[in-house]
């Protein structure tokens, strides 16, 4: 059984745990984050900005480039944003950020 606050879905995807930070350009700004793990189909970040869910955002990761998202879910100063980048591109990403941080 759920508390409340908890959020009930099946991933399709398996996450990796990865602490990186990052950037996100939410509305034209850019605030920094930190990626807590991530897929190749979207990422759990940590963020001390509210950005509501359903808004477009970009996720910049290190050296690896911009990646588009939608926020899913926000909750804690956690954000959950799903890629709606090309699921490839961030499976190479992932293996980057797993070698080399």
């Amino acid at each position: 059984m759920l508390d409340s606050g908890e959020i009930d879905y099946k991933r399709k995807d398996t996450r990796e745990t990865i602490l990186s930070k990052a950037k996100i350009l939410v509305d034209g700004d850019w605030h920094d984050c930190r990626i807590l793990n991530i897929s190749t189909g979207g990422a759990k970040l940590q963020i001390g900005h509210h950005i509501s869910h359903g808004i477009a955002v970009a996720l910049q990761i290190g050296d690896f480039g911009q990646f588009g998202a939608t926020v899913a879910w926000q909750q804690s100063g956690e954000v959950g944003v799903k890629f709606t980048h090309d699921a490839i591109e961030i499976a190479g990403v992932i293996m980057g950020l797993a070698s080399y941080g």
